[in-house]
């Protein structure tokens, strides 16, 4: 006579922890054969060789050198009597007009006050531009 197999809440636990710790084994010993099934380890040359390329290409930066970027004028006029005149409008900044003549170099800019910003209106104020003219 054989005695029939009692299973209690316990030993069901038991029986699946077991099948799903069996499940995770296998399933690891797959998915290390499918990663190294296909590809060969890499030499300690193509390594290096991965390793030491740049991450970007190297910029230049001529203002940091002490050598100034010679800027591009938008409008430019030139006299018969030789006084020549520059405009230069750059985004997201206020437009500098340059006059060389017999006379000089004159530089106009608008004053700080005409700079983008959040004024209340109705302040009264007025901004002309400013002019740079050197005494030699």
């Amino acid at each position: 006579m054989t005695m029939p197999l009692k299973l209690t809440t316990r030993s069901i636990q038991l029986l699946m922890c077991l099948a799903l710790m069996a499940l995770l084994t296998l399933w690891t010993s797959y998915r290390a054969h499918a990663q190294s099934a296909g590809t060969p380890a890499l030499t300690k040359e193509d390594l290096n060789q991965i390793n030491n390329q740049p991450l970007a290409p190297s910029s230049k930066n001529p203002a940091g050198l002490g050598v100034k970027e010679e800027r591009k004028p938008s409008f430019e006029y030139t006299d018969p009597s030789g006084t020549q005149i520059r405009e230069y409008r750059e985004s997201n900044l206020p437009t500098e007009i340059e006059v060389k003549s017999a006379f000089g170099t004159y530089e106009m800019s608008p004053p700080n006050t005409v700079m983008p910003t959040s004024t209340a209106p109705g302040d009264g104020l007025i901004s002309v531009p400013s002019i740079r003219i050197p005494l030699k």
